[in-house]
């Protein structure tokens, strides 16, 4: 299916190299590849891990470099080689995140693995992104999102659960521990705000834990039970005098913090890594694994069929991103608010719905 009829070239934000910054940029329409669903983009989160193609901290990455992989757009085009009438049809609003697709081949697709794929491609690092008016992706990596879903939040609040959201309720959903149990989410930032969220929601009893005493009305108000302040309390001490956590989610991107809460897991706890930490190493003393037994796991984005369950389940439950909202032109300030960690929680590009 051609894209004729639409603007010759659209409006994107590229990064041209390592260490060159941002640019903004315009990018010639064509038709989509045969497997490629064509998007007019809606609206695109702005992630801390966009910070890697700056720095060329990502393995493979082709520049330049469109960014952006929190995407909710409407379908313009389909390939030749996607059913028109199959699961994408053209004006439907669809979803991409941090899975670029798979490639259905590889032993761990045919266990079923498909975010863990050995060929994944990755939106925004190895293939352009949702920083740009309009995106091209495969079929793989498009979200079906459900009518009630974008009837119940905007675009912009859906887009950040197609990574950050995501990220999180999996961590949440592969715990092998009960409701009841105590969870503790470690941040309360872009992917904080809504574990602790995710975690209330699926019956956990949860602390949770930032720095100052200002985010306490805001934790327990996203449905934690106690908030403890790092800078005044320490965590392990409060944790292990309550019989420890079960479950800790680490969101913040601080190796210190992230030791600092590993010894508040309990006898079988389970501490997730879910942040993109790159300022050093966590450091953990060994026997307190050992002797209770406690594991310690990292966990990335799910592919399209876990945002799927994730979109499901936030629809449901009624869980939503806090964000702010942006234009493409104001993308550089977005960004560095991101970076300097301002924004409550999260930032995003929209575009009017608008062909």
């Amino acid at each position: 299916m051609s894209t004729s009829g639409l603007p010759k070239e659209y409006k994107a934000v590229v990064c041209h190299g390592v260490h060159q910054g941002w640019t903004h940029t315009t990018i010639p329409t064509r038709d989509p590849g045969p497997n490629e669903v064509f998007l007019k983009v809606l609206a695109s989160g702005i992630c801390n891990s966009d910070h890697f193609i700056l720095d060329g901290m990502w393995p493979g990455i082709q520049y330049p470099r469109i960014a952006g992989h929190e995407v909710v757009g409407r379908v313009v085009s389909l390939g030749s080689a996607i059913d028109p009438k199959g699961r994408f049809q053209v004006g439907q609003v669809v979803g991409v995140g941090w899975s670029g697709g798979y490639c259905g081949v590889c032993v761990r697709c045919r266990e079923g693995d498909f975010a863990a794929c050995v060929k994944q491609p990755v939106t925004g690092f190895t293939q352009d992104g949702g920083h740009a008016e309009f995106m091209y992706a495969p079929q793989e990596a498009v979200v079906s999102l459900p009518e009630d879903a974008t009837k119940n939040a905007s675009y912009a609040e859906l887009a950040p659960l197609l990574c950050a959201g995501v990220t999180v309720f999996d961590a949440l959903r592969t715990s092998p521990h009960k409701p009841g149990d105590i969870c503790l989410v470690q941040g309360i930032g872009g992917l904080g705000h809504l574990a602790v969220q995710y975690a209330s929601k699926m019956g956990f009893k949860v602390y949770a834990a930032s720095g100052g005493s200002d985010k306490e009305v805001l934790a327990k108000s996203l449905g934690a039970t106690e908030y403890i302040d790092y800078r005044t309390t320490n965590i392990a001490e409060y944790m292990q005098a309550l019989g420890g956590a079960k479950a800790i989610i680490c969101t913040a991107p601080s190796v210190k913090q992230i030791s600092a809460v590993i010894p508040a897991a309990s006898r079988y706890g389970v501490v997730t890594l879910v942040s993109a930490a790159t300022d050093g190493n966590v450091e953990v003393f060994n026997p307190f694994l050992n002797m209770n037994r406690v594991t310690l796991r990292g966990w990335a984005c799910g592919a399209a069929v876990d945002a799927e369950a994730c979109v499901r389940f936030s629809t449901l439950a009624n869980v939503k991103a806090m964000v702010k909202e942006y234009k493409l032109e104001d993308f550089i300030e977005a960004y560095e608010d991101m970076a300097a960690g301002k924004p409550k929680f999260r930032n995003v590009i929209t575009f009017p719905d608008s062909v």
